[in-house]
């Protein structure tokens, strides 16, 4: 698969272009980065990102132009084992633990990735959030889930960061295929109250905001305090709340809302109304539905499309944009189509009356392309 240069416009999707075109063999160029802007370019954090995966890979080569506006990426061999590094503090950890988790099953060593930076950003998906539903998600397609868990050793807020995350993973030679249909009903839901450098009062309002926001849902509810005091939490004080939704068939709902970061413009936002906007976004994300959390479904369309060569298919809710443009990619590089059913089409009559939920939901389905075959062809 592995050949003709693949090129693409902008700065968007910038690392799940890298990552796919690690795991396909093929070279990609991307042009025109940012080249209105007034910083021209690729920026710190993406500078970072391409030497991060130039430290799990063997012979990556990366040009990238005197401007900084195009990047020629040609992927080497995945080799993973044990890397420190220090991602700063423009974004979330979780955006460079979303390639390594993506490419960690196919790696030659194990791996165990060390990295500093933010845990937890206003409007990003957080290191939370993916240990609770991403992993769930991995452990379907894979047998050996031994090794594999995501630490969060010290809590880092922005502006100065300070956190330490520790991404393990074991090898697994071979993915296995996945049909995941059945949601099931919310049975409970957990959360964590996370304080950093604050009163841990604060952690108890959220709670209580929280609980009174999910009101007449359901009976089972607990949500416990992280308070984080000295190198633990970080160098920014701050505090959020975290909250997962199980079901009776073990699916995963996630939802996130962090106070506003210590220096930036606006009224600081109130602990309770943090406990409301977390409690209403799960409420959300739990009418959405679906067999996986939403944000969890570039994870699950990558591992479909690496599956050997059989039958996987994934009950999504409405997808998101992201998702959507996962999907387009996954057709550039490995030239894979995804068969998406309306949810309402796989209903009996008699199931209308379920109340499950949205039903702009779709089933997912796909042959794999059997990667551990194609990874030797590459190799």
């Amino acid at each position: 698969m592995s050949g003709e240069t693949l090129e693409f416009r902008g700065c968007n999707f910038f690392r799940i272009r890298l990552t796919y075109s690690i795991l396909s063999g093929r070279p990609i160029r991307i042009v025109d980065i940012r080249k209105n802007d007034d910083r021209p370019g690729i920026r710190d954090f993406e500078a970072k990102l391409i030497g991060l995966l130039e430290k799990v890979t063997n012979g990556t080569k990366v040009e990238i132009s005197r401007t900084g506006t195009q990047v020629t990426f040609r992927p080497g061999m995945i080799t993973g084992g044990v890397v420190n590094v220090d991602c700063g503090t423009e974004r979330c950890i979780s955006y460079f633990l979303e390639p390594l988790i993506l490419l960690s099953p196919f790696c030659k060593l194990a791996m165990t990735i060390k990295l500093k930076g933010v845990t937890n950003v206003p409007g990003e998906i957080s290191v939370d959030a993916m240990k609770a539903s991403w992993l769930k998600v991995y452990n379907k397609f894979v047998l050996n889930d031994e090794k594999l868990d995501i630490k969060i050793q010290c809590r880092g807020l922005k502006p100065d960061g300070g956190g330490v995350v520790t991404f393990t993973a074991p090898i697994v030679k071979t993915l296995r295929p996945v049909k995941r249909q059945l949601v099931g009903k919310v049975c409970k839901i957990r959360g964590q109250a996370y304080v950093t450098k604050v009163t841990p009062s604060l952690a108890y309002r959220m709670i209580d905001a929280a609980k009174k926001a999910m009101h007449g849902y359901i009976s089972d509810v607990f949500i416990a305090v992280d308070q984080r005091k000295g190198d633990a939490g970080g160098a920014s004080p701050g505090y959020g709340l975290f909250l997962t939704a199980e079901t009776t068939e073990g699916v995963i709902y996630q939802a996130e809302a962090v106070s506003r970061p210590k220096g930036e413009s606006g009224n600081p936002i109130l602990p309770e109304d943090i406990g409301i906007e977390a409690g209403h976004a799960l409420l959300q994300k739990i009418y959405m539905g679906g067999a996986l959390d939403s944000s969890a479904q570039v994870l699950a369309s990558t591992f479909m499309t690496l599956c050997p060569k059989d039958v996987s298919h994934f009950l999504y809710g409405p997808l998101p944009m992201y998702s959507v443009h996962t999907l387009r990619h996954l057709k550039q590089f490995f030239e894979i189509e995804f068969k998406m059913e309306d949810y309402r089409k796989t209903l009996k009559d008699n199931d209308t009356d379920l109340r499950t939920g949205s039903l702009d939901k779709a089933l997912i389905t796909a042959v794999g392309v059997g990667y551990s075959n194609l990874n030797k062809t590459i190799l």
